[in-house]
């Protein structure tokens, strides 16, 4: 039997814990964060890649940066994410059509002829990409065709990112901590960072205190916005969402810190999270009956809604491998609970493999 005073003493330790790993979560994700010639590196490397368009490429078009780069989460050590943009005349045109994905091997020659390194084409991946490592800088890249979902799912990001500054210091730290413990590889069967950052949006949307509000609601958004879809005549697509700025601060404010936040977090989807009933959905404000979904995500272990094409899953991962997550978080857990700090949860391990 716990005594008062040892209860309090526990509680007090845990406090202790909390503060000095929300200390080092901000001091850590400060270091991760891109740097000033990081990012000048990248606005370079955008310039000269719409350089080589303009020169070589018959047909107009313009380069457009997403991903982690755009949405303001970007390491020096991040790879750079580019789409481009047919001409205005050429966006309707169904993008799934053979032509535009041997465009994609042109390119190929084109980059590779401007001593672009280690240039290929994915054709595997659900939007083909063009590959490359940078000769100058170093950094990687991938490009794809017209594919411009990804535009507006960074969009809305930047703004859940804007938001709270917890927000950005607990994902730079959710990235590393998921990356270090090899759960971060979707080509081995774990999940992606994109997968991982509508999870914790998803758990932000639903604290008692909300620490991030669901910008896709309906009753938020002032008129309907007409738009032809990402994937231009092949569906169409909402991709609507409401200015940050409209939204009235929520009283009382959420006040956790980023520590119980993350802990919080790690129990939720480790301990907590009904896999088998449930589907994170940010465009509903957080979680969605699975019934509520595609029926052939019934035999899916895990359920993560893409807020704009939602009929696409962005988890997928197996039951193994939902297994080996769940038992990252747990133990991840354990030793921030027992004060072993983070660099106890970042030592690094081979990726896991299903």
């Amino acid at each position: 039997m716990i005594t008062t005073s040892a209860a309090m003493m526990t509680n007090s330790s845990l406090t202790q814990h909390t503060q000095q790993l929300t200390e080092d979560m901000v001091e850590m994700a400060q270091k991760l964060a891109l740097s000033e010639d990081g990012r000048q590196l990248r606005e370079n490397l955008v310039s000269r890649v719409q350089g080589i368009l303009n020169t070589e490429w018959p047909k107009e078009a313009k380069i457009e940066s997403f991903g982690s780069y755009a949405s303001g989460l970007a390491t020096d050590s991040s790879e750079l994410d580019l789409v481009i943009l047919p001409a205005l005349q050429d966006q309707g045109q169904d993008l799934s059509q053979p032509g535009r994905y041997q465009d994609l091997f042109v390119l190929k020659t084109l980059f590779q002829r401007y001593s672009m390194k280690d240039v290929e084409v994915v054709s595997g991946a659900r939007v083909p990409v063009l590959k490359f490592t940078d000769h100058k800088t170093g950094i990687k890249v991938e490009i794809n065709y017209g594919h411009s979902a990804g535009l507006y799912n960074t969009r809305m990001l930047e703004c859940y990112v804007r938001m709270d500054d917890r927000v950005q210091s607990f994902l730079y730290i959710l990235k590393a901590f998921v990356k270090a413990r090899g759960i971060n590889s979707p080509a081995l069967g774990s999940l992606s960072s994109y997968c991982y950052t509508l999870m914790a949006i998803s758990y932000f949307q639903t604290l008692l205190l909300p620490v991030l509000p669901c910008l896709q609601d309906p009753h938020l958004i002032p008129h309907n916005v007409g738009n032809p879809g990402p994937f231009g005549t092949i569906r169409m697509v909402n991709v609507a969402f409401t200015d940050p700025a409209r939204i009235r601060p929520c009283l009382p404010k959420n006040s956790m810190s980023l520590g119980e936040l993350f802990i919080g977090f790690l129990e939720y989807y480790g301990s907590k999270f009904e896999y088998k009933n449930a589907c994170v959905s940010i465009r509903c404000g957080g979680v969605i009956p699975r019934d509520m979904m595609p029926t052939a995500w019934s035999r899916q272990e895990f359920a993560v809604e893409d807020p704009f094409i939602v009929d696409f899953n962005a988890a997928g991962a197996a039951q193994s491998m939902m297994n080996i997550v769940r038992h990252e978080f747990q133990a991840a857990v354990q030793a921030l609970r027992d004060g072993r700090g983070l660099s106890a949860i970042l030592t690094e391990r081979q990726p896991y493999r299903v």
